[in-house]
Parts: structure tokens; C-alpha cells; sequence
């Protein structure tokens, strides 16, 4: 079964995996991004580049990416044109809250769930979700929160280290 990977903190896990999904953050540093470099421009950052990577390279089968900036719309033109993914969703990042953009976000993940589903064979499983939301074992305890989806293993274990 692949895994389902994401970039983004905003990214709706507890969705995908109601829906069956396994998801794991793409935190992937490459030594180098020379499969990303022939097919993108020279000036998508480094980020961007790690993304492209692993795809390129095989690594990654299924992608939801959350909106949330320039590079990564960027990204997702690139991965959607190379055929490279069973599944690629983009999720527009809710920037304000009224009424309309709750609604459009609402829309936006009704759509994800069809889609998803829909690729997965499955229909949401609201036990799933719920326990999703479960704390994990790793913030029992007194914990340093770092903001943002990238913290990754190395940088975890050394936060938990000081």
C-alpha cells in the first residue's frame, strides 16, 4: 500500500485518513536535485526542489499539497504535467475567515474527500477520523512546539535531546 505524503502542517490528515489513507510527511533532503533541475526553473527554492526529487525519483506515489505559497502551486504544475503520481491533489490554504472562504474551504475538502476516496475504493470511516485527532504518544509529556510541517526526525530527536 503507498503512502499518502504531504508537505504542509495545514494539510487535512485526519481526512485522508478516514478515507483509508496513510499519511507521512515528505521530509526528504536530497543530495542533490539534479532530476528536479531539468524539468523546473532555476529559481524554485531548495524546498521545492526536495519535493520534486522525490517524485521524480520514485520515492512518492501519492502527494496532497496544501496552497500555501508560490513554490508550491509551482510544484504541482510541474508534478501534475509529468504524470509521475497515481494521485495529486492541491488544496487552496484558507487565508482569512468569513463566511465565503469557510464555505470555499468546506467545498475544497468535500472535493478531496471524493477524489481520494474515489482513488482509494473507500468511503469515509468517521471512527478513523476520530481517531486521528488522538494526541500522540510523543506530546505526552512537556514538549517544544516547533511551527511548521518540517520538522523532521533529526531535528525532532535533538529538540528532545537539549
Amino acid at each position: 500500500m503507498n503512502k499518502t505524503y504531504y508537505v504542509c502542517k495545514y494539510t487535512p490528515v485526519e481526512l485522508l485518513k478516514a478515507l483509508g489513507g496513510e499519511c507521512e510527511i515528505l521530509n526528504d533532503m536530497p543530495e542533490g536535485f539534479d532530476l528536479a533541475e531539468q524539468i523546473a526553473h532555476p529559481n524554485i527554492c531548495g524546498f521545492g526542489k526536495s519535493v520534486l526529487e522525490a517524485v521524480l525519483a520514485g520515492n512518492v506515489k501519492e502527494l496532497v499539497l496544501v496552497n500555501c505559497c508560490d513554490t508550491i502551486r509551482s510544484v504541482y504544475d510541474i508534478l501534475e504535467d509529468s504524470g509521475k503520481l497515481d494521485f495529486l491533489y492541491m488544496v487552496d490554504m484558507l487565508h482569512c475567515d468569513v463566511s465565503c472562504s469557510r464555505e470555499r474551504t468546506v467545498i475544497q475538502l468535500k472535493e478531496l474527500a471524493a477524489a481520494y476516496g474515489e482513488y482509494k475504493g473507500t468511503t469515509f470511516n468517521k471512527e478513523a477520523f476520530l481517531k486521528a485527532f488522538q494526541p500522540s504518544e510523543r506530546c505526552s509529556e512537556y514538549h517544544l512546539a516547533v511551527v511548521g510541517a518540517r520538522m523532521g526526525e533529526q531535528l525532532f530527536e535533538m529538540t528532545e535531546d537539549s
